[in-house]
């Protein structure tokens, strides 16, 4: 099921797609707010944390508070503006989505690895300037600074597609389970019920049966989020 928001909104216009990093691209943004309204902005584990981060706050209230689908989206107000937009703009600009830092660009990619773009055409209004100029998709990578969230995404990405092929075996629930088992059925429903995206439950959860310290870079703690993921799909 889609979250509310996402109801109310219209698939983006592709202007353009197929696009790789050598693509002539250019855009210049002047800040009229108009792609912070009406969009489904999904984020994954790692931008949860930068975005908790940024508010001083922990994933498991961020995901509470700030969005829907357990924690897949953003939430927009009544208004249908993103929760983040402020009278001057981005509130948490720092530690933006990826999608927010793409944009107009979307990102692709397959389990194979293929990874291509696509050209969002402008909202109505928009006073944002696509030209394509001597730049290039790979220029306007660099600029936002998006390697950290590109290995993030691609990382997640990978696992979801692990978790979803698990899911899919049709696996026999766990009945009548010893005490010992507790902590893998906590794991099993924590991934099956979408809590698998709070990095700081399921790091603490991991951190405790193994007795190691919680991390406090983010950095490192989704390092760990990604092995308790890995060790939870492997685990029969």
């Amino acid at each position: 099921m889609l979250p509310p928001q996402a109801n109310r909104t219209q698939p983006l216009p592709i202007r353009r797609t197929g696009l790789d990093r050598q693509t002539p691209f250019g855009f210049s943004c002047m800040r009229c707010l108009q792609c912070c309204q009406s969009k489904k902005i999904q984020v994954n584990p790692y931008e949860i944390a930068r975005l908790a981060g940024n508010l001083g706050i922990t994933t498991t209230y961020f995901i509470e508070r700030y969005t829907t689908g357990n924690g897949s989206c953003l939430k927009f107000d009544d208004e249908n503006r993103c929760v983040f937009l402020g009278p001057q703009g981005c509130r948490v600009h720092a530690d933006r989505p990826l999608v927010c830092r793409l944009y107009p660009l979307g990102r692709h990619r397959n389990e194979q690895g293929d990874e291509w773009f696509s050209e969002i055409e402008p909202e109505t209004g928009c006073r944002g300037e696509c030209d394509g100029g001597e730049g290039k998709v790979e220029n306007w990578l660099e600029n936002q600074e998006v390697r950290r969230y590109l290995v993030a995404a691609d990382s997640y990405l990978k696992l979801l597609w692990e978790m979803m092929a698990l899911l899919e075996q049709g696996e026999e629930e766990v009945e009548g389970a010893e005490e010992s088992d507790t902590a893998g059925i906590e794991e099993k429903s924590m991934m099956e019920n979408g809590g698998w995206m709070d990095m700081d439950a399921a790091v603490r959860i991991f951190c405790q049966q193994r007795e190691f310290p919680f991390p406090l870079d983010i950095e490192e703690k989704m390092r760990m989020h990604q092995d308790a993921l890995q060790c939870w799909i492997q685990q029969p």
